[in-house]
């Protein structure tokens, strides 16, 4: 599920043979693991901090990474990379859920996603991407679930209604677009985006009592999903921007059923509060996002409709986003559900909309 960050890492259980030997061997494996995470996040800040003195400028867009006035956080945008720019992404999102009676003693109580995206600009209209997911699950009695998810691959096709050469038309993305030319800061841009998962990721881990996790807490989901979408953006007055997107996302089933198909509708807006060209702190944005989310029902092995799953979701999400030098940007995030119908929500725990919040932090350079 990489379009929404759904991502997870290694194969990792331990058979509980002793109460007291498991116990011991938990905590220390957790400590472990939290020391890891925290570790990656402030390797990944200090090497864009190093790289962004040594490489060149490019806006960038698209998997809900952009430099540019107004550049959202969740939502996509429709910026290219440019003709030979690379692309390096980071996407950190911890999840905590509200714990319910009914789930008891077994409640789901985090997720943790990173991605890893790579993108090539082939044209300046052009830009392919590669996605590596990395999550960790908790599930109260049962232990984590830890894995790679399944590889992603994007491409993303800009166009623009605006000016080139003097005449107002619709265009592919030109090098004016990618380095962001004043003339053309005011044109409607648009991007088509499409993309699949290959299933490569891990789909047997084991709780602590040994038996196989439920589809839901595996990293991986056994077979392809395709996506869709569309993304738009233009600067409504000086310093604001407005970005919307819409996705529509698909899973294929396996021999243990198959998760809820997604529909998404993003909008964003960003206002630049600060701007200093030639400062190690360049830009600052203050993003504020509404975040649509509709999910089918889950099927289970039987190809039967899960009835306690899918629904619909609306998160308001205020965030912030600083651009460092021309090369690195860093966003926060707070996704906050405000608004929800689920599928008999009763019977729903750890799913969408049954989340405390999703806090959110990116990083990405660009060269």
């Amino acid at each position: 599920m990489f379009w929404n960050s759904k991502v997870e890492i290694l194969r990792r259980f331990t058979p509980q043979n002793d109460s007291v030997c498991h116990s011991e061997q938990s905590e220390e494996s957790n400590l472990i693991r939290k020391s890891c995470y925290s570790a990656l996040i402030v390797i990944s800040i200090l090497l864009s901090v190093l790289i962004m003195n040594t490489i060149a400028f490019a806006h960038h867009g698209g998997v809900s990474s952009a430099f540019g006035p107004g550049a959202p956080i969740e939502t996509a945008s429709p910026l290219a990379l440019g003709k030979g720019r690379y692309l390096i992404y980071e996407k950190f999102e911890y999840v905590p859920f509200e714990h319910k009676e009914h789930a008891e003693p077994e409640n789901i109580d985090t997720f943790t996603f990173f991605n890893t995206v790579f993108g090539y600009g082939v044209t300046d209209a052009l830009s392919f991407y590669g996605i590596l997911p990395f999550a960790s699950k908790e599930q109260d009695g049962l232990g984590t679930s830890d894995g790679f998810g399944d590889l992603g691959l994007l491409v993303q096709y800009g166009f623009k209604l605006g000016e080139r050469d003097g005449i107002r038309g619709l265009y592919h993305f030109g090098p004016e677009d990618s380095y962001g030319a004043d003339y053309s800061s005011d044109d409607l841009k648009m991007s088509v985006i499409a993309g699949l998962t290959v299933p490569t990721g891990t789909i047997s881990n084991r709780d602590d009592e040994g038996n196989r996790f439920d589809m839901g807490m595996q990293p991986g989901f056994a077979a392809p999903s395709f996506t869709l979408g569309f993304a738009a953006s233009k600067m409504i007055i000086p310093h604001f921007t407005l970005t919307g997107d819409t996705s529509d996302l698909t899973f294929t089933e396996t021999n243990d059923g198959k998760p809820g198909n997604e529909v998404r509708f993003n909008a964003a807006g960003g206002y630049e509060i600060f701007e200093k060209t030639n400062g190690f702190l360049s830009r600052l944005d203050i993003i504020g996002e509404s975040n649509f989310l509709h999910l089918t029902k889950d099927m289970n092995e039987e190809s039967e409709k899960e009835n306690g799953s899918g629904g619909s979701i609306l998160y308001l999400s205020p965030g912030l986003r600083a651009t460092f030098g021309k090369h690195v940007s860093v966003g926060a995030l707070i996704k906050i559900p405000t608004w929800k119908d689920l599928n008999h929500e009763s019977e729903q725990q750890g799913s969408e909309g049954l989340e405390e919040y999703r806090a959110i932090v990116t990083c990405s350079v660009s060269f």
